[in-house]
């Protein structure tokens, strides 16, 4: 495929799948690093920072009063959902579902994060631009499982298969 074809309007493929792939490494060591044999890593001293630093108060009284309490539950929850959007990623499955999840995850740390010393207001942008990009482009379909999926589910006339083929 060439470089860039803009009456078609087509990317290649391949530099995105790389991109994709490595934020779906991303993801993965972020999960290892709060996973729950390390007790949740630094996961509670940051949630602490957010509650003493609020962006909303209304959110620091969550974080305060459920998730900290909760912590195992909480911190669980992170751990799953961060592998899960690392290896969907990294497989290249279900991108456009897996990349608009990671968006709302990333807007959702952002909204608890913000106000903490050291945290760089600029990274939220970082990690959401490219997820968005993901899904909008779905980044999934070289290199990854969507391709196949996509194959496979061609001619569905299914109602949960053409739901899977609008995700891939």
């Amino acid at each position: 495929m060439e470089p860039v074809d803009a009456a078609r309007g087509v990317l290649p493929g391949w530099p995105l799948a790389v991109f994709r792939i490595a934020f779906g490494i991303l993801y993965i060591d972020m999960a290892l690093q709060k996973a729950p044999w390390k007790h949740f890593g630094w996961l509670e001293g940051f949630i602490r920072q957010e509650i003493e630093h609020p962006a909303l108060g209304v959110v620091a009284g969550f974080l305060r009063d459920v998730v900290l309490p909760n912590l195992t539950l909480f911190g669980t929850l992170t751990f799953v959902v961060e592998l899960a959007l690392g290896v969907a990623l990294v497989a290249g499955l279900l991108t456009r579902l897996a990349a608009a999840a990671g968006v709302l995850w990333q807007v959702n740390i952002a909204v608890q994060a913000f106000n903490v010393p050291g945290e760089w207001y600029w990274i939220w942008p970082l990690l959401t631009l490219p997820q968005f990009t993901f899904a909008a482009c779905g980044a999934g379909r070289v290199f990854g499982l969507d391709a196949w999926l996509r194959q496979r589910l061609a001619g569905a006339r299914i109602g949960w298969a053409r739901l899977a083929l609008s995700l891939t």
